[in-house]
């Protein structure tokens, strides 16, 4: 049996006397969604944090394509395939759509030093850009300054720019925060259209954006992966219902 593209294997994250993440194992395939769901301080970002190498383990290891990455620093896990976006929306208002991606884009592809050429006149740069574009949805709104989208918009310029640093997992940290009920449909119809391309680690508390995507999900609960199995199971499960989702009722 081949390798999980991303595996992690006992991860543990202490500060002080505090267990933030408790011996967290994932495994994650090619095209394959995993949904890492649970309550506020269950150390969902932390654990993203780890695989993303901005904080550091204190047990544990982080294999992407077979090879241990545990020590390696966020620029090379970048360069390696693992692409990550954050909860607040990071991008530059005052550039235009298409500019923000490019910046991204040239951060793999480097700079072809044409003099005074624009960036955005060089077809090998503005390509790949402008595909990225397409997939997030937002390439009819490539000339528009980023500052005047609709922060649906924003977030799915943020994954345009994601997908600009040709990753080959993408970990998703809470990518439905602050969207209204059609932004958040808009982006889980952007993200069914993508997710063959790519693994995805998706953290999200939308369980309606979950249970639409999601091939797996672990429930962490107290830094511990308290339940594991598809979206139906989790839906049924007493265990995940008393530790996180109450009595509501969840959607099909």
């Amino acid at each position: 049996m081949a390798a999980p593209l991303l595996a992690v294997s006992g991860l543990v994250k202490r500060y002080g006397g505090l267990l933030v993440t408790d011996r967290v194992d994932l495994a994650l395939e090619a095209g394959e969604v995993h949904a890492v769901i649970g309550p506020n301080g269950a150390g969902k970002t932390t654990l993203i944090n780890q695989i993303a190498g901005e904080v550091a383990s204190d047990e544990g290891r982080v294999e992407l394509d077979g090879r241990d990455i545990t020590a390696w620093p966020v620029h090379a896990r970048a360069r390696a395939g693992l692409g990550r976006s954050y909860q607040v929306t990071s991008i530059i208002p005052e550039f235009t759509a298409l500019e923000n991606v490019l910046l991204a884009t040239q951060s793999v592809r480097g700079h072809n030093f044409r003099g005074w050429t624009p960036v955005t006149a060089q077809r090998a740069l503005v390509a790949p850009a402008e595909q990225c574009l397409e997939l997030a949805g937002l390439l009819a709104h490539r000339h528009r300054s980023a500052g005047l989208l609709a922060y649906g918009a924003q977030r799915q310029l943020e994954l345009a720019m994601t997908l600009a640093i040709e990753p080959r997992v993408l970990l998703l940290d809470e990518p439905m925060a602050g969207l209204g009920p059609a932004e958040t449909r808009e982006l889980i119809e952007v993200l069914q259209r993508i997710r063959h391309r790519y693994a995805i680690l998706l953290v999200e508390h939308d369980m309606h954006a979950v249970f639409a995507l999601a091939d797996t999900c672990s429930v962490l609960v107290y830094g511990k992966v308290v339940f594991r199995g598809s979206p139906d199971e989790v839906r049924r499960s007493s265990v995940v219902r008393e530790a996180y989702l109450g009595d509501e009722e969840i959607a099909a």
